[in-house]
């Protein structure tokens, strides 16, 4: 079962890793011309702004990927749609409201938008972006609900399909305005993000619902009790979503407001190139998610005991990557996006670091997520969270220390699960030894 589920799943992640690697850097230069280096950073801080928008979600997507896991490993699919219905139906009801309130904010309200994003546009402009934005983010959470049936099904590496097929799209868009010398301001970008996710949604639905039709949602299984229980089951994880907003997230914010929208620009790049090694890993070990749970509920020592081994002997590859993209960071820059842009050693080093704490920590995230263990990590996160911001800040006006501050902070903050982790995996599999 196991080789089954990883080997279906890296076969597609490893396409869409290398595939998704070039398109970022064919896509970087092309943005940067059409935006200019100062706008682009602009508009990378306004997507990393929108997404405080899914503490609303009350960690809605986890919850019911989880219950689907249990509830379709049990054959119990009439509850697996109505887990499915009431959530969708649920949410959508929850977005529809936040997003009108947002246009009437955003449209409507006197907010010098285009001073506090440091933008060299007006504040309608930025206004109309940062709405747009918001709503594309909306239906990513709303259609989450697909994400979960995938993940329940073991096709999780299916889950970025949408979100590669919009960055196609994105791509060539750019690509032509620039071609042909046609204008992208941050408002069209951000309406032909919107379309393109969309249009990605709307045909994964019609797909899922041909494959799938037994979970198809409908108003007629909506049950408040049920979407209650996903919400509960989901708000344990919301205090790790906190975390990775703060760390994730407004990093760039504070490079945005301490060292400016070219800085962003330059620490953005720098990201894009640590995601090979983090996103990468993500996609290769999200199966040991559902299958942790899966073991889980069946007590099956030595299966935790199988997934442990892939998760820690994946990470070796991995942090060896790291090391070698810090070595050739920036030809790779000067060759694909900038020659000017030159990131210093201290930046290269810190990513390397960031990059294996963040791989260390996914791996035993995923199983224990898949238990359904979190607690340790609510309690990490809530420490991750107090001082993050604050140290972000301090070493990020440092003399000579500039965007790796950040970096940084991030690493030492996410250190401290890092460190808790195998203790607490070591634990799980002791319980389940005792009980089988």
């Amino acid at each position: 079962m196991i080789g089954g589920v990883f080997a279906r799943n890296v076969g597609l992640s490893t396409v869409l890793k290398l595939a998704a690697f070039v398109l970022q850097f064919a896509m970087l230069p092309v943005l940067v011309r059409a935006l200019g280096a100062h706008e682009y950073g602009v508009w990378v801080a306004m997507q990393s702004l929108v997404v405080w928008v899914s503490l609303l979600e009350f960690g809605l997507s986890k919850g019911l990927r989880n219950k689907l896991i249990e509830s379709l490993g049990e054959k119990k699919h009439e509850l697996a749609r109505s887990y499915i219905s009431s959530c969708f139906l649920g949410q959508l009801l929850l977005w529809s409201f936040v997003c009108l309130l947002l246009y009437l904010v955003l449209l409507f309200g006197e907010f010098p938008w285009a001073r506090w994003m440091k933008s060299q546009g007006d504040d309608h402009q930025i206004a109309i972006g940062l709405f747009l934005s918001f709503v594309s983010f909306a239906l990513m959470q709303l259609f989450g609900v697909t994400n979960a049936i995938l993940y329940a099904k073991h096709w999780n590496a299916a889950t970025a399909l949408v979100g590669f097929f919009s960055s196609v799209g994105l791509f060539v868009v750019v690509y032509l305005s620039d071609r042909y010398d046609f204008h992208v301001s941050i408002p069209k970008l951000a309406f032909a993000n919107l379309f393109l996710f969309g249009l990605g949604y709307a045909i994964q639905s019609v797909y899922l619902a041909k494959v799938f039709p037994e979970l198809v949602p409908t108003w007629r299984l909506f049950r408040w009790g049920h979407f209650q229980e996903v919400i509960r089951s989901g708000s344990r994880f919301l205090l790790i979503e906190i975390t990775y907003i703060v760390i994730f997230v407004m990093d760039r914010w504070i490079v945005l407001q301490i060292l400016g929208p070219g800085a962003v620009t330059e620490y953005d790049i720098l990201l894009r190139l640590s995601s090979i090694v983090t996103t990468g890993y993500a996609l290769f070990i999200g199966p040991t998610w559902a299958l942790s749970g899966t073991a889980w509920a069946k007590q099956d020592s030595a299966m935790m005991t199988k997934l442990w081994r892939i998760v820690s002997g994946l990470m070796i590859p991995f942090a060896s990557v790291a090391v070698a993209i810090g070595f050739l960071m920036n030809p790779l820059i000067h060759l694909w996006v900038d020659a000017s842009i030159n990131v210093p050693i201290l930046a290269r080093v810190s990513m390397v670091f960031y990059s294996w704490v963040v791989i260390w920590g996914a791996g035993y995230a995923s199983l224990l997520n898949g238990i359904g263990r979190v607690r340790e990590q609510m309690l990490c996160s809530v420490m991750a969270c107090l001082m993050n911001i604050p140290l972000s800040i301090y070493l990020c006006r440092m003399q000579g220390v500039g965007i790796a501050g950040v970096l940084i902070a991030s690493t030492l903050s996410l250190s401290m699960f890092a460190l808790v982790a195998p203790f607490v995996w070591r634990d799980c599999r002791r319980s389940c030894k005792a009980i089988a």
